[in-house]
């Protein structure tokens, strides 16, 4: 099966991560965050449109992107129009998609030059969702996902049916395995390659990137933000590998987070 796989070799458990100072080493004028946004800023809810967000919790974001200097990206597996709709009325830079849409400082957008899932691996996906219940099928335009949050029994059988799928109807493609979801999209898409491609430019560039993230799909950000001297906070407790360096145990304790460092700064 096609899966997209992660380096560890110099990653820590998580389960033994430090919490994050209050605030961060070059805050705020050398620092630049990156949030992911399910699971991390958002709690989780039984399918993507379930979500939501206090208001104040997007009112501490807008104080800190502007504190910033709008060094503030959103890396998220969702599209733009969500994004955009869940932090309204934020208009944030964004590598929506896993970075298959870019939206930088100022509006400037993006698309990546890689083709969507074949139109027959989405069918033969849709027709596999369908015949069972719980499974919920997500067309995203660059890449389509199956959920199972609401069906976790199904875990197995999901993940083994989606790879066998993309093996023989999207060689150009790979899996993505994520909290409750298989998520198919194109190889060499993924967060940490548009958290590289945003920290070339403006206000980003010349900064240490910070990046916030709960799910296996954030490890590559988490990565890219190592490799450019950053770091990493993972939100939820998980025993597993991570690059990061500090954990908060869900996103209620990241939104605090972001609210007390809005409050100061």
């Amino acid at each position: 099966m096609t899966f997209q796989t992660l380096s560890h070799d110099t990653a820590a458990s998580a389960a033994t991560l430090p919490a994050p100072p209050d605030a961060p080493a070059g805050f705020p004028d050398r620092i630049a965050f990156f949030l992911d946004l399910d699971g991390t800023v958002l709690d989780l809810a039984a399918t993507p449109g379930g979500v939501s967000i206090p208001r104040e919790t997007v009112r501490a974001i807008g104080r800190l992107a502007r504190r910033l200097d709008g060094a503030l990206a959103v890396v998220t597996g969702r599209s733009l129009a969500d994004v955009d709709h869940i932090l309204q009325p934020l208009r944030l830079p964004a590598a929506a998609l896993h970075g298959a849409e870019l939206r930088r400082r100022g509006g400037g957008r993006s698309a990546g030059a890689a083709e969507p899932p074949p139109a027959r691996l989405t069918a033969a996906l849709g027709a596999f969702v369908d015949q069972r219940p719980g499974l919920s099928l997500e067309d995203k335009g660059a890449s389509v996902a199956v959920h199972f949050r609401a069906s976790p029994e199904r875990e197995g059988e999901v993940r083994e049916r989606v790879g066998e799928l993309v093996d023989r109807l999207a060689p150009t493609h790979e899996v993505q395995p994520g909290k409750m979801v298989a998520e198919v999209r194109p190889r060499g898409v993924d967060k940490g390659a548009a958290l590289k491609a945003l920290m070339e430019q403006p206000p980003f560039k010349g900064r240490v990137p910070l990046v916030f993230g709960d799910d296996l799909t954030d490890e590559f950000a988490f990565e890219a933000a190592v490799s450019l001297g950053g770091g990493a906070v993972l939100v939820g407790e998980v025993d597993r590998p991570s690059a990061a360096a500090h954990m908060l145990p869900d996103p209620a304790a990241l939104r605090a987070w972001l609210a007390e460092l809005a409050e100061a700064a």
